[in-house]
């Protein structure tokens, strides 16, 4: 099993933070916690996902797929000797490359090339017919270079500052975010749903709750209740909140093998991210 992240090209780093190829020798099924936007390659065998609700659909070679960011849990199966090549989308990467609101896409899977420019779309053939990872990394980022675009006029401050504030681990709640501001509420509501693909309340649960499994991570605990914070009301809150987004209670994060979770994590520290938002969602 191989699981490795590589940097993309230094001009696109605000754009795709990192990218990460998952290779499996035999069959796995997961769940995938709640995230950021991807782009992902089919390059080898097939996954399927729930995501949309109800059955797994399959996602097959050559398809490459563009996955809204997700609020939500969902089940993950991949194939025997899959491989993925998967780029992790900015908020800022989302608006500059594809240029409309997120919240469209949000826990969505959707066809890459209905919404690249057609001039743009032969590249997509380049990451499948590399010869190696590296050749995929820098066919992905000739196409996410061809993508890039400032036809969508954004507040690139207020991406900067809900992206301070939702990275932070500490329980800033919704009020710290609206201060430090020029904003209303309504506006702020508006932009973080055309951004991060949801409205700042549910961002900020969801990073929370994201923040929770990677410390029990990182830190190889073994009591969830180190990471409870007071911004939870109470113990029941907390694992609710928990389970909702990584799609597990703490306890059964902390005691399952969880392979595809854990080596993400683990993995996704040994590179340098060009936005602190893929290293924690």
């Amino acid at each position: 099993m191989e699981f490795s992240y590589f940097e993309p090209a230094p001009a696109l780093r605000k754009f795709v933070s990192s990218y990460y190829f998952v290779s499996l020798p035999f069959e796995v099924t997961d769940i995938m916690r709640a995230e950021i936007a991807n782009v992902r390659f089919i390059l080898r065998g097939s996954i399927s996902s729930d995501l949309a609700g109800g059955e797994m659909v399959p996602y097959t070679r050559p398809m490459s797929i563009l996955c809204g960011p997700t609020t939500r849990s969902s089940n993950i199966h991949f194939s025997e000797g899959a491989c993925v090549l998967g780029a992790a989308i900015t908020p800022l990467g989302w608006c500059r490359l594809f240029g409309f609101s997120a919240e469209e896409a949000a826990n969505k899977i959707l066809p890459l090339a209905e919404h690249v420019p057609e001039a743009s779309r032969p590249l997509i053939d380049g990451v499948f017919y590399a010869d190696d990872n590296a050749g995929a990394v820098r066919a992905a980022d000739a196409l996410f270079s061809s993508l890039v675009s400032d036809k969508w006029r954004i507040r690139e401050d207020f991406i900067e500052q809900v992206t301070n504030w939702i990275v932070d681990p500490e329980p800033n709640e919704l009020e710290t975010l609206l201060d430090n501001i020029d904003l209303s509420h309504r506006q702020a509501e508006r932009l973080c749903k055309a951004y991060f693909g949801c409205g700042p309340k549910k961002l900020h649960r969801k990073f929370r709750a994201l923040h929770a499994a990677n410390r029990l991570t990182w830190m190889n605990l073994t009591d969830w209740r180190e990471v409870a914070r007071t911004a939870y009301y109470d113990q029941a809150h907390f694992i609710r909140e928990f389970k909702e987004f990584n799609g597990r209670t703490p306890q059964e994060f902390i005691n399952g093998p969880h392979i595809l979770v854990r080596m993400t994590l683990e993995e996704r520290l040994k590179i340098n991210h060009g936005s602190p938002f893929s290293l924690v969602g």
